[in-house]
Parts: C-alpha cells; sequence; structure tokens
C-alpha cells in the first residue's frame, strides 16, 4: 500500500529493507533491493565535505578518488588502532548486510565523515578547528569513532550532519550523545 502512495520516495524502501536486514530476512532485503532497482528508486547517497587552503574536497564511503586516497587509509589504519586502545568497540551490529564482523568493521572504517576528519587532520594545521559538513544524519559508530578520534588527536572537530551540528573536543559531544 505504502509504496502506491509513494512509489518513487526511496526511503520507504530503505526503511522495510533496514527491518528485513535487522531481522535476518536476507531473502527479502534481497527482493526489496531488487525492487528499487526495478522501479528506478536510487537513495540518497551520504557525502561529506571539508574545506582545506580554500579548496572544497569531497568524500563518500569507500571513496578511493582522492588524489591522497593513500595517506588518507593509511592515517584511518593508524587511527583505527589507536581508538581501539581508548576504548572504541566498531559497531557492527549497525552494518546491515550479510557478511562476517570483519567484512562489517572494514565496511564502516571508510565512512565518508571518517575520511573527511583524517584529511583534515593530515592537512589543517593544529590548533585550528576541522569543521565537516555531510549531508545525511552521522552514523552511530562515525560519532563514536569521531569522539575518540578528537581526544587522540587532540582536536576540535566541528561535524554538520542533516539534523545538528556536533562540537567534538576530547572525546566529548556537545550533542551529549543524543541525536
Amino acid at each position: 500500500m505504502i509504496f502506491r502512495m509513494e512509489p518513487w520516495n526511496a526511503g520507504m524502501y530503505v526503511l522495510l529493507s533496514n527491518l528485513y536486514a535487522a531481522s535476518g530476512r536476507w531473502s527479502d532485503v534481497g527482493k526489496m533491493r531488487l525492487k528499487m532497482k526495478d522501479t528506478g528508486v536510487r537513495k540518497v547517497p551520504g557525502y561529506s565535505w571539508v574545506e582545506v587552503q580554500n579548496k572544497i574536497h569531497t568524500f563518500s564511503v569507500g571513496d578511493s578518488t582522492h588524489p591522497d586516497t593513500g595517506r588518507i587509509y593509511a592515517f584511518l589504519e593508524e587511527l583505527d588502532l589507536r581508538m581501539k586502545k581508548d576504548g572504541y568497540v566498531c559497531s557492527t551490529k549497525l552494518v546491515l548486510h550479510d557478511v562476517d564482523e570483519e567484512e562489517k568493521e572494514h565496511m564502516l572504517r571508510y565512512h565518508s565523515e571518517k575520511l573527511a576528519v583524517a584529511f583534515a587532520i593530515l592537512n589543517i594545521p593544529a590548533g585550528r578547528p576541522i569543521r565537516v559538513i555531510k549531508n545525511l544524519r552521522v552514523c552511530n559508530d562515525c560519532h563514536n569513532a569521531i569522539k575518540h578520534i578528537s581526544k587522540i588527536v587532540g582536536r576540535q572537530i566541528i561535524l554538520r550532519d542533516s539534523n545538528r551540528f556536533h562540537h567534538l573536543n576530547g572525546g566529548v559531544c556537545s550533542c551529549g550523545d543524543y541525536w
């Protein structure tokens, strides 16, 4: 019924697909994704932007098109080890794909906001805040990871997602972990 009312609304397909995935109904997830493909409905991709030296740098999940991809990925690997020592635990339950835990961690590690934050840390001088803009809502894993990153690197990180500004500093966020 809901698909007859708004057949072009990707949110309905994604929501139902996520509900199926959360309950382990992988064949229904596949059917829902096929239905989206057959009807030509596409979900909005997530992007994050950061300005460095008067130039806007755009990142998407798993992005490998940026000229500094090698440095960014290597730095994220290093940060991941440091975050885990600091108590960070990857929120793999958020990955709604039928893959093993290691693959889920890998998928979360390269979300657009993490790529943008890593690039900014590497390129914005210490003492200056890092400002990242995201077109969608930040996921719980990225929020927690960026809190740890702000503490580890001693930087203020301002993340603007589709709902609010998150001011992360010293491992704490201004939203009080409510968003």
